[in-house]
């Protein structure tokens, strides 16, 4: 009587096994690497010197740890996709610097009557502002819409881009709100460079540029107020732009306020010693 067909079938297999069967892997020799990180090691080690000397001069500036030395980027809140929150933030922000010819420098406006007709003027700033009917494209809502004066001398519309690139809507929006107010400007916040001719009539601030006009006006708010849980809070938006907009990493920074070896990002390096510039 013969044997049952699966159990022919693992007999086969188990001979094909002992033909077959792979060699013992052998165990990598890491020798090789742990000579090439030793090599490494001052190398890294001035890296990391260098980077901790722009923190420590950030730190000093700020009057609190550098926004690199806080995680900002876990936080379901503070995800790139989230534009309202960071249009939300934004507001805030400019709401508590308090001061029109900052809120100017900070979202680069440069137009002199504008600056001219909006310096020393209260301000409020108004989110999700519906635009007035009437205009080709129009239909919509202004992410922020910043009011001058009372009465109102000058407008500032600004629209929030965090990720999305459809830039069409703001084609009337310009139009629109000099049904409202005379003297108008918008800008328009955005991760990368953007055409002129997608602009509408929008002036381009990136975030990165953004970002290092933010740390320069906290950094002369917390000189006339000190350091207090505002100037925390605004200094955490400046975090989630750097690190969830802009993807720079804290790893770097972290190792070197620790005074361990790091490799320097020159792009990060770079962007700390704009925002300390003015301020040597």
């Amino acid at each position: 009587m013969g044997r049952p067909d699966h159990v022919a079938n693992l007999v086969q297999w188990a001979e094909w096994g002992k033909a077959y069967a792979p060699p013992r892997l052998s165990r990598p020799d890491w020798s090789a690497v742990e000579i090439l990180i030793e090599a490494a090691q001052p190398r890294l080690l001035e890296d990391s010197k260098a980077l901790r000397e722009l923190l420590e001069r950030s730190t000093d500036q700020l009057k609190s740890s550098d926004p690199f030395l806080c995680d900002l980027g876990v936080h379901r809140w503070l995800e790139a996709d989230r534009e309202e929150s960071y249009s939300d933030w934004l507001a805030w922000v400019m709401e508590q610097l308090n001061q029109a010819s900052v809120i100017l420098r900070v979202l680069h406006v440069q137009d002199p009557k504008f600056v001219a007709t909006s310096e020393g003027q209260p301000y409020r700033v108004e989110r999700e502002a519906g635009v007035k009917e009437g205009c080709p494209g129009s239909s919509g809502r202004v992410d922020l819409v910043v009011h001058f004066g009372d009465p109102e001398v000058a407008v500032l519309g600004v629209e929030v881009k965090t990720f999305d690139e459809n830039y069409e809507k703001q084609r009337g929006y310009v139009q629109s709100l000099r049904k409202f107010c005379p003297r108008v400007e918008c800008v328009l916040v955005a991760k990368y460079d953007v055409p002129q001719d997608r602009l509408f009539g929008f002036k381009l601030r990136t975030w990165e540029n953004l970002s290092v006009a933010l740390r320069q006006a906290i950094a002369g708010y917390i000189h006339s107020h000190g350091a207090n849980p505002i100037s925390t809070m605004m200094l955490g938006f400046v975090g989630a732009i750097e690190q969830n907009l802009l993807g720079y990493g804290i790893a770097a920074p972290r190792r070197a306020w620790e005074n361990r070896p790091a490799l320097l990002p020159e792009d990060l390096s770079n962007h700390l010693r704009r925002a300390l510039e003015v301020h040597t």
